[in-house]
């Protein structure tokens, strides 16, 4: 089992600046490496509050040279809204700024206002970024390349930029839909899903889902690398545990009003509207790894052994959760939290020697 920070860049208040963000998630992407997280992941998303980071690449080469060790990864680039000749280069340029540390995250996207205004119909954006996906494996690595698709026509081109790692980064699929599933599955790709801040129960159900199509492909369900999406908070007040559920509410809610398929908002700063059958605080307090570090060593354990998680990546901060608190909360993780988990499991093999060394 391995560990991802979750860097969602969103913004509650206008009072967040965006570079006070950047470097707040900076910092707290350096404080997950020295407490042993595997992965730092960056989103892309546009247009809204919702996440301020349009390019997750563009993150990267900016936190590469930050860090040493941590690998860094998009959740997602959205495909479907770039160029192809353009997209090979930047993602091989970011592997060599990333050190070789670059883990690809891919999607098809779910709110139709930002791909309308890439000239994408959502509609049609999954079937877009199966031939993505096609294209990205095949031609990342390529010195001379040439692809013809329904959607994607790259005549014979010459590219001298290589990854650094070879063939290419790994690929990884996002999405609970049966369409990423399938994705995932034919490309063996690592796969990552969110249980939308439920409980382990949730993503024991989802993964349940995987496995079937896996099954009924005539393949292994425990050859999938697998992926979770929580909320996550270390602390010993209860105050404080609350205040981090009720932000994680802001962002749901927010994600709930995105997914409406509306192709006109209002404004750029989201409406924080309750919802038909939405989580209280107190449900997302209760179901997530949120609270004293027991609670949260125990919960992760849960959703280990319900889920079979490999990857659990983590939202460490949300809304406007204070920063200092979200860098204790990230160190204590690593000095509390995982040596209680391997208390119980043994050894989590990702963690290695900074895992060790974060504990002491």
């Amino acid at each position: 089992m391995e560990f991802g920070i979750f860097n969602l860049m969103n913004r509650r208040h206008h009072s967040q600046t965006v570079p006070q963000v950047i470097a707040e998630t900076v910092e707290q992407v350096q404080a997950a490496e020295t407490a042993g997280f595997e992965t730092a992941w960056f989103t892309e998303h546009h247009f809204s509050n919702y996440s301020m980071s349009p390019s997750p690449l563009m993150m990267i080469g900016h936190v590469g040279p930050q860090t040493l060790r941590i690998k860094l990864g998009t959740a997602v680039v959205l495909p479907a809204l770039y160029q192809p000749a353009r997209l090979l280069g930047d993602i091989a340029f970011a592997d060599n700024l990333a050190e070789g540390r670059l883990v690809l995250g891919l999607g098809s996207g779910y709110q139709a206002y930002e791909l309308e205004r890439f000239g994408v119909d959502l509609a049609e954006s999954s079937a877009i970024t199966d031939e993505w996906i096609d294209f990205l494996s095949k031609g990342l690595g390529q010195e001379s390349f040439e692809y013809h698709g329904k959607y994607i026509d790259l005549p014979q081109t010459w590219f001298t930029v290589d990854p650094i790692q070879q063939p290419r980064p790994e690929i990884w699929i996002a999405g609970n839909s049966p369409g990423s599933q399938r994705r995932a599955l034919e490309g063996g790709h690592p796969l990552i899903v969110t249980g939308f801040g439920r409980d382990a129960d949730t993503l024991a159900g989802i993964r349940a889902q995987v496995d079937e199509t896996w099954r009924a492909a005539g393949s292994d369900p425990d050859s999938l690398k697998f992926g979770t999406l929580r909320y996550c908070f270390v602390t010993d007040e209860k105050d404080a545990a609350l205040a981090f559920a009720e932000n994680a509410r802001f962002q749901v809610r927010l994600s709930a009003y995105l997914r409406q398929g509306q192709t006109h908002l209002d404004a750029p700063w989201l409406p924080e509207e309750p919802f038909e059958g939405e989580m209280s605080a107190e449900d997302i307090l209760r179901w997530n790894p949120i609270g004293d570090p027991e609670t949260v060593a125990e919960r992760l354990m849960e959703e280990a052994e319900k889920g079979r998680s490999d990857h659990i990546a983590l939202y460490m901060t949300i809304g406007d959760t204070d920063h200092e608190a979200v860098m204790q909360s990230i160190r204590r993780f690593g000095r509390e939290v995982i040596p209680l988990m391997e208390k119980s499991l043994g050894p989590l093999r990702a963690f290695g020697a900074p895992m060790v060394e974060a504990a002491k």
